[in-house]
């Protein structure tokens, strides 16, 4: 079955790898504007420059949007509305079906493109900020801090990384339109939340983790990830079960 899975994945990848490219490279603008917001919540959280800076946007890209690095989201069908009506993801599906490839096997093979992508896009994410981070601000978060912060914050991604197969391929192409904009509206009102009630955004409270608890932190935002991942693995494949795809 894994071996399958691996198969079916790599397939995929390859057929997919314009989507991809395109993917990646709006991945890298997200990255230089996050670089610059990043950089400007440290100096006010640490060096404490008195200075005005958008802590709700910085939440925005890290809560709202690295979840979407597991998705290659310049595809034709987040990018179309036809979607909504054509349903591409699910007609794959109903071929997958049509072949002699257990549920199972299915279910994982999308959670491996899932990885693939949530890995590289990740990559490509975090070392452009990296690299566009100046000296200043590692006077302030050392680069083994940085680390545990990166680590921190893909492990929150890979937790709901699943979520993107399960929409995909267990839902319906209206789903996978609305979706996004519900979630961005809970995301929004929760971080208002926190932040009248911590006064700090979510970025600089874990950048305040990062800083007291070190690698322990990582660690235990990383098993929640992995946890989170098998479960919507197991969400899938329990949902492509009981659908009819006929």
């Amino acid at each position: 079955m894994l071996q399958q899975a691996i198969w079916l994945a790599k397939k995929e990848v390859r057929q997919s790898w314009v989507a991809i490219l395109f993917t990646a490279v709006v991945t890298v603008l997200l990255a230089l504007f996050t670089t610059q917001l990043l950089e400007q919540s440290v100096r006010k959280l640490f060096a404490m420059e008195p200075f005005f800076y958008n802590s709700f946007m910085i939440d925005i890209m890290f809560i709202g949007i690295t979840p979407s690095l597991a998705a290659i989201f310049m595809s034709g069908p987040y990018l179309s509305y036809r979607t909504i009506n054509e349903d591409p993801y699910v007609k794959r599906m109903a071929f997958f079906r049509s072949l002699p490839i257990p549920i199972k096997t299915l279910a994982l093979s999308r959670t491996f493109i899932m990885l693939a992508t949530l890995i590289s896009m990740s990559s490509v994410f975090y070392m452009i900020i990296a690299f566009g981070l100046s000296d200043t601000f590692f006077q302030n978060i050392t680069p083994n801090e940085f680390l545990v912060f990166i680590f921190f914050w893909f492990g929150y991604t890979l937790a709901l990384g699943g979520f993107n197969p399960f929409i995909e391929y267990g839902t319906s192409g209206k789903v996978l339109h609305i979706t996004p904009f519900v979630l961005i509206g809970v995301l929004i009102i929760i971080m208002v939340i926190f932040r009248y009630l911590s006064n700090y955004s979510f970025v600089e409270w874990s950048l305040l983790l990062v800083k007291d608890f070190g690698w322990v932190i990582a660690l235990i935002s990383l098993l929640v990830g992995i946890i989170g991942c098998f479960s919507w693995n197991q969400l899938l494949t329990n949902r492509l079960l009981k659908r009819d795809f006929l």
